[in-house]
């Protein structure tokens, strides 16, 4: 693409030798018309984005009708979780009603990839903060999660039949299920190649029924309700984690459950309670600061959220339990790391992304229960109240505000580059 215009901003972009090359590849990709009809601003966003992104670059090669979503005027706002959740639902419904779960599930992944193409272009284009952007990735990372427990719910329930419980007057009620994120995912903070960390909850042991049941001793039960959510569980993560042609949604991480790898997939409310009451540690108390509710039953989810705010929140701390907080900084401290990693590093070296969140879930800890006001999943609006109790002085809150936004955007950069999951900053400059 020769012009004026092009010139000018391939020119001005980081990498003017990648950008001017995927753009010789769009031209030939049948994008010449459109990329002629860009404007000024458009034409300095493409290239900001085909500079910056090696990964980006070739998807949207290979998808050049998604120059569409990179119209300017359109990127200039974030877009709305509900906007986003009603594309989605839109994209899948006929094939859902259908029962082509397969095409449904295909159409999320493709969903999700154009998604990340939008959220990237106004990243790079400078059109967005980074809380605007870790907002706008966790909101596409709801959606999509959402559309896989429904895909998986419809297949198992068609399947095996709805799972039920007693009351304490012995009625059957339907169990409820629901994902819960934690991490990055429940702080809304996601970044481009973030992990997702989630539980799995349902509301009661029970049964599994072809039909509703109607005595208090149905005998047409097909399965236990453990069992089923189990399976259910495994199926959502193959789906979720599952790598296709039309790329994959997300990697999951399972190992911040009670007992990590060696407990059970999934655990009923009471289950819950009864091991965080019992063997609850304080690492638990800090990852449960970031729990929501995130897919599956919304009431389920505020149950448990309620159910386990006097543990993450305790209104006192004993002795063992700054104890154990001091224990955790030392780690952070002394996290394995090569030598020359340590200065590199933007989320585990030296002074690093993990750092400044400990910074904040520490003081939420210890101080959260007795100041209701300092609960909350995020770090920069939690920062803010730190502040606002005299927890952190003000110069305090604005280094650490600063430094963790210019972290996390150089962490956005490093991991856009090959779509991989690193945090180093190259040694070759």
């Amino acid at each position: 693409m020769k012009s004026a215009l092009w010139t000018r901003a391939v020119k001005a972009s980081a990498d003017p030798e990648r950008a001017r090359r995927f753009l010789e590849l769009l031209t030939a990709a049948g994008a010449e018309e459109v990329l002629r009809r860009t404007s000024t601003d458009g034409a300095r966003l493409l290239s900001a984005l085909l500079s910056g992104s090696q990964a980006l670059g070739n998807l949207l090669v290979g998808h050049p009708e998604w120059l569409d979503v990179l119209d300017v005027e359109r990127l200039r706002y974030p877009r709305r979780n509900q906007g986003m959740r009603q594309e989605a639902n839109d994209l899948v419904r006929a094939a859902m009603d259908a029962g082509d779960y397969a095409t449904a599930l295909s159409r999320l992944r493709e969903f999700k990839q154009r998604e990340m193409l939008r959220i990237a272009a106004r990243d790079l284009g400078q059109l967005g903060n980074v809380s605007q952007i870790t907002r706008e990735i966790s909101d596409l990372a709801d959606v999509c999660l959402a559309g896989v427990w429904e895909v998986c719910r419809r297949q198992f329930e068609s399947r095996f039949g709805r799972p039920w419980h007693q009351d304490a007057a012995g009625t059957w009620l339907p169990t409820a299920f629901s994902v819960l994120g934690m991490g990055k995912l429940g702080g809304q903070e996601l970044n481009y190649s973030s992990d997702v960390d989630v539980l799995f909850v349902y509301s009661e042991e029970g049964q599994v029924f072809k039909e509703p049941p109607t005595g208090r001793r149905d005998s047409c039960t097909v399965l236990a309700n453990h069992p089923f959510f189990n399976r259910l569980a495994e199926a959502f993560i193959a789906e979720v984690s599952r790598v296709t042609s039309e790329g994959s949604l997300f990697r999951i991480d399972l190992r911040l459950r009670p007992e990590g790898d060696a407990g059970p997939l999934c655990r009923s409310l009471g289950s819950y309670e009864n091991y965080y009451a019992q063997w609850g540690q304080t690492w638990e108390r800090m990852m449960l600061i970031k729990a929501r509710g995130v897919a599956g039953d919304e009431t389920l989810a505020g149950e448990f959220l309620e159910m386990i705010q006097p543990f993450r929140y305790p209104r006192a701390v004993n002795e063992s339990v700054l104890q154990e907080i001091g224990v955790m900084k030392d780690r952070i401290e002394t996290e394995v790391l090569r030598a020359d990693d340590v200065e590199r590093n933007v989320k585990l070296g030296r002074g690093g992304i993990r750092e400044i969140e400990f910074v904040v879930q520490s003081r939420q800890l210890l101080h959260a229960g007795r100041q209701p006001f300092l609960q909350g999943t995020q770090t920069l609006s939690t920062l803010e109240k730190l502040a606002q109790y005299d927890l952190l002085s003000s110069e305090e809150t604005r280094v650490l505000r600063e430094a963790y936004g210019f972290l996390r955007a150089v962490e956005h950069r490093l991991q856009m580059e090959e779509n991989l999951q690193t945090h180093t900053v190259p040694a070759d400059r």
